[in-house]
């Protein structure tokens, strides 16, 4: 059985140069590692380890739903590029995917795109204040 860091670095081998540039620039890899042990230990074990004993009551059952969508979308490799964004998660369940990862929106841009409104957000980490770029497809 292959570790996270086994996984990621199969998933990041297959992405192309620009890719690769984007994933770490946007901190892909702690996304991708928080994403990983989420779906293992399930909302409420990972609470139990985590920092900020996220997800806590403010996320819904429905929340929790969009949650282990967007991290199986993560594990994919999906989200911080415009071409390749998050889907079917809507606006609630990417602002919570980030708040789970200790990121608060800075910034939200929408533009019209052909299959709907695709969100460029800015998050910044609620700690060392680093700034991420991340696409939705809404």
């Amino acid at each position: 059985m292959k570790t996270v860091s086994e996984e990621l670095e199969i998933l990041i081998n297959q992405f192309s140069k620009e890719d690769t540039t984007l994933c770490l620039e946007n901190r892909f890899p702690y996304l991708y590692t928080k994403a990983y042990y989420f779906l293992r230990d399930g909302a409420e074990n990972y609470s139990l380890n985590d920092a900020l004993s996220l997800p806590d009551d403010s996320f819904s059952a429905q929340d929790i739903k969009l949650l282990n969508l967007g991290c199986q979308q993560i594990l994919k490799g999906i989200g911080f590029n415009a071409k390749k964004p998050f889907k079917t998660i809507g606006i609630r369940g990417c602002h919570k995917l980030f708040e789970l990862f200790h990121f608060k929106l800075k910034n939200q841009q929408a533009t019209k795109v052909k299959d709907g409104m695709l969100d460029k957000m800015i998050f910044e980490h609620l700690m060392d204040k680093k700034e991420i770029i991340y696409y939705n497809l809404v």
